[in-house]
């Protein structure tokens, strides 16, 4: 019997330990039903920038990491200039750590413009912070207080390094980070982090360890990188379905508009490039046989046989060349 008491009384105390401990707030349930992530954004079907987690932004310095924002902003409230679509977005806040309060409202007449709102008041659903001013403990709360305040379903933070003393630091953006998933869990938002890439040309890297932090628990990353005056964003990284890539512009009046894709802009290079290099092959010899005219491509395009029959067969389907009637030969095609 004492045995038994001893047993009964162990179970007891194991059991009261676990319940203090919280061990059972952790543990996966089956019975329960787990529902599928809640996109903020689709793009030809597929979901991104989901609710509840950490999304991040990252680019070179001035590579439109703002304009980027501006135009994910405009799409959630229900945009179609760069092909979105929407779900049922609320309201989305945006908190700038870098610029001056007046560059923070050029950004929010960007996304009025878009939207043809009005651009001498606010809307309801979209709500802007200048925070470069605000001391960095402030800076945290002040972002806390407005999600409390305005139950977002996406938050953008233009400059998340600038909520810490040290990039570089392990604790500092372990807690940072924490704190932001936290959030992001706790509101059911999208916290979206835009961060600066590492300096050097081939290092696409986020910097400091708060950058290797934010990748390994962001569910999404973009990367954008400006050619000429087209910015391309990718999405590097995703634990869904990545989205594909797309591009914008920035016009006269400094809006962000819908590129061209980047599967047609490459296509364009390419056509390009054939022309230019035909245009050489063809310059002393108006009209060349097969062979003639892929060893004159592989002269004046430094490329190999293989490359140059290629190019001579997409340049017929770019309608670059065409085929003489009743001959085997090739000339530039008119027009």
């Amino acid at each position: 019997m004492a045995e038994e008491n001893t047993n009964t009384f162990t179970q007891q105390v194991g059991n009261e330990i676990e319940r203090l401990s919280g061990i059972d707030d952790f543990q996966i349930d089956l019975s329960l039903n787990y529902p599928e992530p809640k996109f903020t954004l689709f793009l030809h079907d597929t979901g991104t920038i989901p609710r509840g987690d950490l999304i991040a932004i990252k680019a070179k310095s001035k590579q439109g990491k703002s304009f980027l924002c501006c135009a994910l902003i405009s799409s959630m409230f229900g945009c179609s200039e760069f092909s979105f679509t929407n779900a049922d977005v609320g309201k989305v806040l945006y908190f700038d750590t870098e610029q001056n309060e007046r560059n923070t409202a050029k950004l929010v007449r960007r996304v009025h413009t878009l939207m043809n709102w009005q651009l001498d008041s606010n809307n309801p659903k979209f709500a802007a912070y200048a925070l470069r001013t605000a001391e960095l403990p402030k800076r945290l709360e002040v972002i806390k207080g407005a999600i409390k305040k305005h139950h977002p379903s996406a938050v953008f933070i233009d400059g998340v390094a600038d909520l810490i003393d040290d990039f570089n630091s392990v604790e500092q953006s372990t807690k940072i980070i924490n704190d932001l998933m936290e959030l992001s869990a706790s509101n059911d938002c999208a916290i979206c982090c835009v961060l600066h890439e590492n300096k050097k040309d081939d290092d696409t890297g986020m910097k400091g360890h708060l950058g290797t932090m934010l990748l390994q628990k962001a569910s999404d990353v973009f990367q954008i990188k400006k050619d000429g005056y087209q910015f391309n964003v990718t999405e590097t990284d995703c634990r869904n379905v990545p989205i594909e890539d797309f591009s914008f512009v920035v016009d006269g009046h400094g809006i962000p508009r819908k590129g061209v894709s980047i599967t047609e802009s490459k296509k364009t290079a390419k056509e390009n490039r054939i022309r230019k290099v035909m245009v050489e092959c063809f310059a002393t010899q108006p009209e060349q046989t097969y062979t003639e005219l892929y060893q004159a491509y592989m002269l004046h395009g430094a490329v190999g046989q293989a490359q140059a029959k290629n190019c001579v067969r997409d340049a017929k389907e770019f309608g670059i060349i065409e085929t003489i009637p009743s001959t085997s030969q090739y000339r530039l095609k008119s027009g």
